[in-house]
């Protein structure tokens, strides 16, 4: 008889996941990387279709999705869907893959609240000089400000779902409002000017097509976050086939959210010289929006731009910590990870040791500087190509096997298999040298330590989760349903399916 599986709490609506969902995919980058983007775009033009194409492109992904999260709503999303689609080594390989990504972003999201702090309190905490690691220099005050807020919302998880959820779309919301206000009082003030725009274009010696590529290959980094949709499935009190419409909404808000945030960057000054800005004591600027918006609206401009990196910041940090802890979670669930991470608290039913863990691993992150956090980052993309890969791999695999006309869920096969393609597609970008989005050398080694420390834990831990027998793996994975028809209109998650139904206790 298999040991009982321990199971999350229902607690999250369709709200909060949705905000979980926008709040992860909105950022820091949004507003304080808006002038880098477009210099590495080469102008405006090929940055802003690439934010357009690159969100079509994730709702294609995202369709798929929604297809996987209705046939199994269960803590660990592509994680899951890899075990079904592949078996345990893929699933070992997706989860390891997108757990750095994970951890990272929350660290990022917090050494971001430095920089944002820089520019409205100048001095204030870059003070308590420690050293400097790859040219950052690393202040205890900034580690401080960045250690207080990664164990607030380290608390709160640990404390419970539902309120971390009501919390989120609480704080999405006053996002939306202050972009929209910024926006507003951009053009409403006559500082907008199309002619700033210019050159469209070709700056800095790069074609249309490599600054288009370029921008286009970052669509799983500024994108990740509509994943955290099926991580947290298992918490859902609500029909998990509504997911759908709350993934492409949110990607289609992420979209619009990223292309007015560059237009406002953009268009007060000519774009290029947003980019030498100095302050008052003549050091180059930091922060490029909040500039832009103090010469546009004054300081009331500067005070909605920070309130928007703020949320952004606050709902990154939220919604990754939700989404690491919850595939820590599934991972030990399958015996993949030592069994402390799959306890359940008691009192808050959370898993509270993998909160913990992802508190104590991003705590030590702040310590490194920004710019070795950075590296790390920026194989986020890779992590989610192999999550939306897996995803889309493992929906054609049960549409072409199983596919059942009659069910509203379904999608149609060339649409998982697109997403294969776009998920492949995305990660040649990124790994083949030479490419317009090749990674950084930095980022390149990180991902081969990461990839070598992934291959030694697998051989470590193999031994043990290969022992157990399929049919409770499935069960550990899975939980009682393995929906291998189309679930009937009216029909809920947990119900036989045409007697495909595994539970090892029966």
């Amino acid at each position: 008889m298999a040991e009982k599986r321990t199971k999350l709490k229902k607690s999250m609506g369709p709200g909060s996941i949705w905000a979980v969902a926008v709040g992860s995919i909105i950022g820091w980058g949004c507003f304080i990387q808006g002038g880098l983007w477009t210099q590495r775009a080469g102008g405006p033009l090929p940055l802003f279709l690439g934010f357009l194409v690159g969100g079509l492109l994730m709702i294609v992904v995202g369709y798929s999705y929604s297809y996987m999260i209705a046939k199994f709503p269960v803590a660990g999303g592509e994680f899951a869907y890899a075990y079904k689609g592949f078996g345990r080594t893929a699933s070992y390989i997706c989860g390891w893959m997108l757990s750095l990504g994970y951890l990272s972003i929350v660290a990022l999201n917090a050494t971001a609240l430095p920089v944002l702090a820089s520019y409205l309190f100048p001095g204030v905490f870059n003070r308590g000089y420690l050293y400097t690691i790859a040219g950052y220099d690393v202040y205890m005050g900034e580690v401080a400000l960045s250690l207080f807020f990664i164990v607030l919302f380290g608390i709160m998880n640990y404390r419970g779902a539902k309120s971390v959820g009501n919390l989120q779309l609480a704080m999405v919301l006053i996002m939306c409002a202050a972009v929209a206000v910024s926006v507003a009082g951009t053009v409403l003030t006559g500082s907008f000017d199309a002619a700033n725009l210019a050159p469209a274009y070709g700056a800095g010696g790069k074609s249309f097509g490599g600054g288009f590529v370029s921008i286009l290959a970052l669509a799983p980094f500024l994108y990740v976050g509509f994943d955290c949709i099926p991580q947290a499935a298992e918490e859902y009190d609500f029909p998990p086939q509504k997911c759908k419409k709350l993934i492409i909404s949110a990607l289609i808000v992420g979209a619009l959210i990223y292309g007015a945030m560059a237009l406002v960057t953009e268009s007060v000054l000519p774009w290029q010289q947003v980019l030498t800005m100095k302050d008052a004591s003549g050091a180059p600027v930091k922060w490029h929006t909040g500039a832009v918006l103090d010469l546009a609206m004054g300081r009331l401009g500067v005070g909605f731009v920070a309130i928007a990196v703020c949320m952004g910041i606050f709902t990154g940090m939220n919604g990754f910590f939700m989404t690491s802890s919850r595939l820590l979670f599934g991972m030990a669930r399958a015996k993949m990870l030592p069994s402390a991470f799959g306890k359940i608290h008691p009192k808050h039913k959370t898993p509270s040791f993998c909160v913990v863990f992802v508190t104590i691993i991003c705590c030590i992150c702040p310590f490194f500087g920004r710019e070795v956090i950075g590296w790390v980052v920026d194989m986020c993309s890779v992590g989610t190509a192999f999550g939306y890969f897996f995803t889309c791999a493992g929906a054609y695999i049960l549409l072409k096997k199983y596919g059942d006309p009659t069910d509203t869920n379904r999608i149609h096969p060339a649409v998982a298999m697109g997403g294969c393609f776009i998920s492949v597609a995305i990660l040649l970008l990124l790994i083949i040298p030479g490419s317009p989005a090749f990674m950084a050398p930095q980022s390149f080694i990180a991902l081969v330590v990461w990839i070598l420390l992934g291959v030694l834990f697998y051989y470590i831990s193999r031994k043990n989760f290969m022992k157990i027998t399929k049919r409770e793996m499935d069960y550990l994975i899975l939980g009682n349903v393995q929906v291998v028809r189309g679930m009937r209109k009216g029909q809920e998650p947990g119900q036989v399916v045409q007697g495909n139904v595994v539970n090892p206790k029966q």
